[in-house]
């Protein structure tokens, strides 16, 4: 990949290949999915948050392909957030992502609003634009 530079600017880098800008956040999180051979359940924290999906730190494996059921003790006051079909898409020992397959839209409004709170112009280091239009 060609990076641009110019006098006295950071590199350039093109927007990677996510479709939601996601944002560091450590919270709990418990999940669970039932594959009749393997049996997944076990607890984490969430590394990032999008409204495509996040990664988690888990104290369990999990299978690339899994359906999991995530329950997510955001830090905004409100009950734990509840997300059914997520899934597992990347996994790298007992770190590993996910991709909301079926978001409500409470749940879509939930999210994004909590990511439009912890999104600051102050953590936002390379200044490239946060969002995609589609």
């Amino acid at each position: 990949m060609m990076q641009l530079t110019m006098q006295n600017r950071k590199t350039y880098k093109p927007l990677d290949n996510r479709y939601a800008e996601r944002v560091t956040l450590t919270c709990q999180v418990r999940y669970v999915g039932e594959i009749p051979t393997q049996p997944h359940r076990g607890e984490g924290l969430t590394k990032n948050l999008s409204l495509s999906g996040c990664q988690i730190i888990s104290d369990q494996r999990v299978t690339r392909g899994t359906l999991l059921t995530l329950t997510v003790a955001l830090p905004d006051g409100l009950p734990q957030l509840v997300l059914t079909s997520a899934h597992v898409v990347w996994v790298s020992g007992c770190q590993f992502s996910v991709r909301f397959m079926d978001l409500g839209h409470d749940q879509r409004k939930r999210i994004q609003a909590f990511i439009w709170k912890s999104i600051s112009r102050d953590n936002v280091s390379d200044q490239r634009s946060r969002f995609r239009l589609m």
